[in-house]
């Protein structure tokens, strides 16, 4: 008996860094499908959900023969635009358009004034395509819930039908970890000292000021703890990197961004905290790693962070305000550990294992032309 014929699905991302770039890569290596990436680098975000279609789409065009069952269009992309260029046979092809993040609840830096364009692109591109998924439930629910109040800035049509139209779209696929992968580079280390973990990239919404606060709190009280400061770097970052190591001076381990997977997965397994400030969380794939890799999280009792670490054990891992932070902190790091909570057990159900055959029957039912409410 013949084989079936793998799907081909054409991966467009205009902002091919980090972890989109990480996703569509360990998804290429664990789905049945057969995924081609279109991208552009990870630079100028505005421009790139402005102008990206003009790129992608002849590139889309020129690859058009390969005949792709699915177009998987990240938040980045247009769809409206995309396929207002693309040319008729691609036009038909039905769209899973898949949110990482979303303009309507994202933070403003300190520099932006709110810009509505953005939001409304993910809109409007919610209603071009045939699916629409989100990375958590708690992003599905957090931009569901601020639709109807964004969308009353613009005049002239039906707001409601917008509304009902784009939540009963609405899906979750989850971001995949390769557990394995992770695991293989953290063995257990025990550490004299014990070591906090912040591995997020530096910017604003990551309010790394929040966190340096509190452990110069814990510094102040000759709590013992070193920090290893990992992450993504910018060429414009949060002014406190540039002064941080002079303030706790040999407190602070590592520094800086690692070069390879594997070095960065190595000092997250020496970590014995990690720890989110975040403003803006909808899977937090940094904190995910850490925990498989044996760290205790502590995070802010809000986000997708209520979803992953609330039930009995919430009051070990998650704080309300700045206070409760630095005393989680110190009471993980002074106490011994009486607690048997396993988030990692949690994380394991995110296992790229389980997580791309969800992406691979979400193809299926596309390329079929089968509605969402069909194939659930």
């Amino acid at each position: 008996m013949a084989r079936p014929r793998r799907l081909r699905v054409a991966a467009v991302e205009p902002y091919f860094g980090g972890s989109h770039a990480h996703f569509l890569r360990d998804l290429q290596r664990f789905s049945t499908a057969r995924i081609e990436l279109f991208t552009l680098p990870a630079r100028h975000w505005k421009w790139r959900v402005r102008g990206a279609a003009l790129g992608l789409a002849p590139a889309l065009a020129a690859a058009q023969k390969r005949g792709f069952d699915v177009l998987l269009c990240s938040d980045f992309v247009n769809v409206a635009d995309l396929r207002a260029l693309l040319p008729p046979a691609l036009r038909a092809v039905p769209v899973l358009y898949y949110l990482h993040e979303n303009q309507l609840t994202y933070p403003l830096s300190p520099a932006e004034d709110f810009d509505p364009y953005f939001g409304f692109t993910n809109v409007l591109s919610c209603l071009s395509a045939e699916a629409v998924a989100f990375n958590s439930d708690f992003h599905r629910r957090e931009f569901l819930a601020r639709l109807p109040k964004f969308l009353p800035r613009l005049p002239d049509y039906d707001r409601q039908a917008v509304v009902e139209t784009i939540a009963a779209k609405a899906e979750v696929l989850p971001v995949g970890l390769d557990v394995a992968e992770i695991t293989a580079h953290a063995p257990p280390v025990h550490n004299a000292v014990p070591r906090i973990l912040w591995n997020h990239r530096w910017e604003f919404d990551k309010q790394p000021e929040v966190f340096f606060a509190a452990l110069e709190v814990l510094a102040s009280e000759a709590v013992p703890f070193i920090v290893d400061v990992l992450g993504e770097s910018f060429a414009r970052r949060p002014p406190v990197f540039d002064t941080i190591q002079a303030r706790l001076g040999e407190r602070v381990g590592h520094f800086g961004t690692v070069t390879s997977r594997e070095e960065y997965l190595r000092w997250a397994g020496r970590a014995d905290i990690v720890v989110s400030t975040a403003q803006q969380e909808f899977f937090g794939i940094s904190m995910a790693e850490a925990v498989l890799c044996g760290a205790h999280a502590i995070a802010p009792r809000r986000l997708v962070y209520t979803d992953l670490y609330g039930g009995p054990c919430a009051r070990l891992h998650l704080y309300r305000d700045e206070a409760e932070l630095v005393r989680l902190l110190r009471r993980e790091l002074s106490a011994p550990k009486l607690h048997n909570c396993n988030l990692a057990a949690r994380y394991r159900a995110f296992d790229w294992r389980h997580v791309a055959p969800l992406f691979d029957a979400r193809f299926k039912a596309l390329a079929a032309g089968r509605s969402r409410a069909g194939t659930a």
